[in-house]
């Protein structure tokens, strides 16, 4: 059964299945049975992808209606890309780059790499096809841990550092909408450049999608 344990320590149950159990049965919070498979090669070959189409708001406008403090999710990416997994990317990528200042920039690929808006992806598969030596029957469910391939060391060295000089080609992702996300935490970091967390975010309750239902932040600064 994925828990609460699964959803605050994620990286870490993803670096025990990738070693002792790449492919295993587990039952969703829901009661669903899906089959996790939680390595790069798999998690790839078993990936299809249904994108998120944003309708993204004004990022200017949202940033001038925002004061010292606020919430990263409600009050900054959700008016600027909707309630759904692109607005958890602009918050996870916030999040990460306060948490390691000695990034510049922003590679959205490498955030979305590092701790990225989907923790799974459930695939219906729609015919017979073997994972990690296991044959998995056509209308099985899959879970493709989508966190796990994207920190698999066979695939990228040092998966669990951020690093924006890092090749990420062929990190696994749903639809990164790098313009949109790429402007709006470089929109949001220039107008406020004392910007810090005040407090611990507080992860989402989810197995599906990996993110924060609430992030704090504050600037002593102000607006620049």
């Amino acid at each position: 059964m994925l828990d609460d344990k699964y959803i605050q320590d994620r990286h870490t149950m993803h670096r025990w299945l990738r070693l002792q159990a790449p492919i295993c049965e587990a039952v969703l919070p829901d009661g669903r049975r899906v089959w996790l498979v939680s390595r790069y090669a798999d998690a790839f070959e078993a990936l299809k992808p249904s994108p998120v189409d944003p309708v993204p708001g004004d990022v200017d406008a949202v940033l001038d209606g925002l004061d010292h403090d606020f919430d990263l999710v409600r009050d900054f990416a959700v008016p600027v890309a909707g309630d759904n997994a692109v607005a958890h990317l602009i918050v996870n990528g916030v999040v990460d780059l306060l948490r390691h200042p000695d990034q510049t920039g922003v590679n959205v690929a490498e955030l979305s790499r590092h701790d990225g808006p989907y923790g799974m992806a459930l695939r219906t598969a729609d015919a017979p096809i073997g994972l990690a030596g296991i044959e998995i029957e056509a209308g099985e469910t899959i879970a493709v841990l989508i966190g796990s391939a994207n920190r698999d060391p066979i695939m990228f060295d040092r998966p669990d550092e951020l690093d924006f000089g890092r090749n990420t080609t062929g990190h696994l992702t749903l639809g990164d909408h790098d313009e949109l996300v790429g402007t709006a935490i470089t929109k949001l970091r220039h107008r406020f450049p004392a910007l810090a967390l005040n407090g611990e975010p507080t992860r989402l309750d989810d197995v599906i999608v990996n993110g924060y239902a609430e992030a704090l932040v504050t600037t002593s600064a102000g607006p620049a």
